[in-house]
């Protein structure tokens, strides 16, 4: 049940589904058919004992208590909306393969039933708006290897909101006693702050993004050509970067103060911009106004942002880390409206996000399931993908999920990017003087990148 169940049927929409209206498939009637958006989806690797009409009745109980899983978007006279929909719970799906695991990676069949589950965009007047999948062995009653799939449309969840949906799901499967709590969508709109509060936030952004016109200033990255004007995302890296840019986080981290995700975010900025004819701003996403209550609607308030250079610009690699931090931590909050109605947000050349560490979800005493690292899940990502269009030339993902290590996805436009290694080398070097030679000049580090 929603936490509002009294509530009215249509709400403003809010937050980044409101671009997912405007750049995918509607109906004849408004309402968004496809989301061009990728699918928030995670696979964990299941080990130990499992029951699974338990475990199909907490995804159930989890599902229908969800508020936003049950919203949907609609173009109308009066702007974009978020029209109720009769609360439903997601099942279960189990699937028995030949086999789940193949020489240490996701096997064949276990890929081919996969790829649609987190790739494919469903109907969304039709189609449930994410899929539970339990794949596992046929004739395995052991349990000890088996693989539970979430996956869904960018419009209801994204990668943090999935992270407490199942973390959800363990707990509901713990103890029959357990509840979702939070507000729902309603009483998160209430809660924000009045029009004039939210419009003097929009002005400064409109303040902070003056000095930064769009796209940035321009990317000479080896074998790369002038910008174009619509960024295609038509190249990609997934993998490992070198075990040493951890360990200079690291260290960089322990001697500034700062998080690792802030050095890495401030070492991607300063990479690109030795690459450039100036500073980038990048953009990037955060999650703005969320609280934990929200849990029943947090999918739809991730906001985008954009990091903006530190101004002026320190002589240090060790001071430009962080100057970066400090111009950054007290961004203005956008409350759901795109920057796009101050200045426009895309395209910029380079998007960063550093997603948070995935957490094990432990279903019992004897049970835990882990998050499946990149390697095992490359077979997913073998052959062709689709390119569409992309809000930057570049967008890196990073992940650091596993001690020692971290991996990245980085979806580019090869005509502004050819090669990704340049860039990549960049963040290394970055990250290793920040870590071991803070004094560097940045004039001097940029020579022996070029």
């Amino acid at each position: 049940m929603s936490t509002d169940d009294g509530a009215a049927v249509t709400l403003p929409a809010y937050g980044m589904p409101v671009r997912g209206l405007a750049n995918g498939e509607t109906d004849s009637d408004g309402y968004l058919r496809r989301n061009p958006a990728e699918m928030a989806w995670n696979l964990f690797r299941v080990r130990g004992p499992l029951d699974t009409a338990r475990l199909a009745a907490a995804v159930e109980r989890v599902t229908l208590a969800t508020d936003v899983l049950h919203l949907r978007l609609r173009a109308t006279q009066d702007g974009p909306r978020l029209e109720r929909q009769r609360p439903a719970p997601l099942e279960l799906e189990t699937v028995e393969l030949p086999a789940v695991v193949t020489d240490g990676r996701l096997s064949p069949e276990a890929t081919a039933f996969l790829a649609p589950v987190f790739f494919d965009k469903p109907d969304l007047r039709r189609d449930p708006v994410g899929r539970v999948c339990l794949l596992r062995a046929a004739g395995d009653d052991t349990g000890q290897e088996q693989l539970l799939a979430f996956s869904f449309d960018h419009s209801v969840i994204d990668g943090w909101a999935l992270g407490l949906l199942t973390r959800a799901v363990a707990g509901a499967y713990r103890s029959g006693e357990y509840s979702v709590r939070g507000r729902g969508f309603a009483a998160y709109l209430d809660d924000l702050p009045e029009e004039h509060v939210r419009r003097e936030s929009l002005a400064r952004w409109t303040d902070l993004l003056r000095p930064h016109p769009l796209p940035g200033p321009a990317l000479r990255l080896p074998g790369g050509g002038a910008a174009p004007e619509q960024f295609m995302g038509d190249g990609t890296f997934d993998g490992a970067l070198p075990d040493r840019l951890a360990a200079d986080l690291t260290g960089a981290a322990n001697r500034t103060g700062l998080s690792r995700a802030e050095v890495l975010f401030a070492a991607t900025a300063l990479a690109a911009g030795l690459w450039a004819d100036g500073a980038q701003a990048l953009l990037s996403l955060r999650h703005g106004h969320a609280k934990p209550e929200d849990v029943l609607v947090i999918g739809p308030l991730v906001e985008p942002c954009v990091l903006v250079p530190p101004s002026p610009e320190p002589r240090t690699v060790g001071d430009w880390i962080t100057a970066h931090c400090r111009a950054n931590e007290a961004l203005p909050p956008t409350y759901g409206r795109s920057i796009r109605e101050v200045a426009p947000l895309a395209p910029r050349n380079v998007g960063v996000n550093v997603l948070p560490p995935a957490r094990p979800l432990v279903l019992g005493p004897g049970t835990k399931a882990t998050t499946a690292a990149r390697d095992f899940l490359a077979p997913l990502w073998e052959g062709e993908r689709p390119a569409g269009p992309a809000t930057a030339a570049v967008w890196i993902n990073y992940y650091m999920d596993r001690p020692g290590t971290v991996e990245a996805t980085i979806t580019y436009d090869t005509r502004v990017l050819p090669d990704p290694e340049p860039l990549i080398d960049a963040v290394m070097a970055v990250a290793a003087a920040a870590a071991h030679e803070p004094e560097l000049a940045v004039s001097e580090l940029r020579t022996r990148i070029r």
